[in-house]
């Protein structure tokens, strides 16, 4: 949606690192919209698949990997 690839995103996170890590903060970050591809099922006709920006997909795994840890710890009790 924005047009940032992966081998963008170093060079995108130099510039814009700041005014993301602060909106993050602030509570006021809000994700791109979804790029919604039909890609075909299995079995025939086609279902609809969003493809995140390449910066909210980092910020997705950021969040997983800090959080999954705290989730497991307490499903494993």
């Amino acid at each position: 949606m924005d047009g940032v690839t992966v081998a963008e995103l170093q060079a995108y996170l130099k510039t814009y690192w700041g005014t993301v890590k602060v909106e993050l903060c602030e509570g006021t970050y809000r994700p791109m919209p979804v790029k919604r591809v039909k890609i075909p099922k299995p079995g025939g006709g086609k279902r609809m698949l969003g493809i995140p920006t390449v910066m909210d997909r980092l910020l997705q795994q950021a969040l997983l990997q800090v959080m999954n840890p705290m989730f497991d710890a307490h499903l494993d009790g």
